[in-house]
């Protein structure tokens, strides 16, 4: 199987030149610096860019060593990429690829589709070995003589009425709202009436991503949204979330903000 990036037209432009300046080469030889750096990330970065085991002399080597203008120093150029924010680099030392999860998510998720369908083949045969082990043993014990007569009554007179089962009260059904996240209608309007139209959108969208590019699953995607999608947004997009005036509660001088779930965010 060969693997691909996912290279989108609005690279070129204000940012590309910046970069080819600061190197002193055409944008069309930046260009190709990026697209050599993605798909060597392809086997040296996990789903959320990190890059394993890498530091910036590592990137120059085995990057830029080869195949640039005479001249040009490998080393200067990593340096460029991680101060114009091509490459993210963490407190920690850690480097990330700028934004990977998000431009690769097409990656990832012919990836996981490919995983999903091994997966489901696989337990169909199991299935049809299964069923052809069972077929032979029912055909056996449907030979064996029954001890009661053909005449033989089958219920017992005596026995006394079975009381009759309690109707099982049917849960509200979930509707998806993008690939990875579903929610109960009367969830979604929640989100509607409570933040607006745009913002509810925007949050099925952000979740959407975030599970896509983890590959994480959470057992209710409202709460989830509600424990720390809604603030990312809110900071992310100021402006967008419009809360009705009577929907906000007065918040009292001695409380804090305390998230016990702030571990989990992104």
């Amino acid at each position: 199987m060969l693997a691909w990036i996912s290279v989108h037209d609005h690279v070129v432009g204000g940012k590309l030149r910046e970069l080819a300046k600061e190197i002193g080469c055409s944008q069309k030889e930046a260009l190709g610096i990026l697209v050599s750096l993605w798909l060597w990330g392809l086997n040296n970065a996990d789903r959320t860019g990190k890059l394993r085991s890498c530091d910036k002399y590592d990137i120059a080597e085995e990057v830029l060593s080869k195949g640039i203008t005479p001249g040009l120093e490998p080393e200067r150029i990593a340096d460029i990429l991680i101060q114009q924010h091509w490459i993210d680099a963490e407190e920690d030392g850690s480097l990330y690829l700028h934004d990977w999860d998000t431009w690769q998510a097409q990656w990832y998720k012919f990836l996981r589709t490919k995983e999903y369908d091994a997966e489901r083949k696989r337990i169909e045969r199991d299935k049809k070995k299964a069923e052809a082990k069972k077929e032979p043993i029912e055909k056996e014990i449907a030979d064996i003589p029954s001890d009661n007569p053909p005449d033989s009554p089958v219920d017992n007179p005596t026995d006394k009425p079975k009381k009759p089962k309690k109707p099982v009260k049917k849960k509200a059904e979930k509707k998806q709202y993008a690939e990875f996240v579903s929610l109960k209608e009367e969830e979604y309007q929640k989100l509607v009436s409570g933040y607006g139209q745009g913002a509810a959108d925007k949050f099925v969208e952000e979740l959407n991503l975030y599970k896509g590019s983890t590959g994480k699953t959470y057992k209710s995607d409202y709460m989830t949204i509600l424990n720390w999608v809604v603030e990312k947004v809110e900071k992310k997009y100021p402006g967008l979330i419009q809360r009705p005036v009577a929907s906000r509660p007065a918040v009292k001088e001695h409380e804090e903000d305390i998230n016990p779930f702030g571990q989990w965010k992104e």
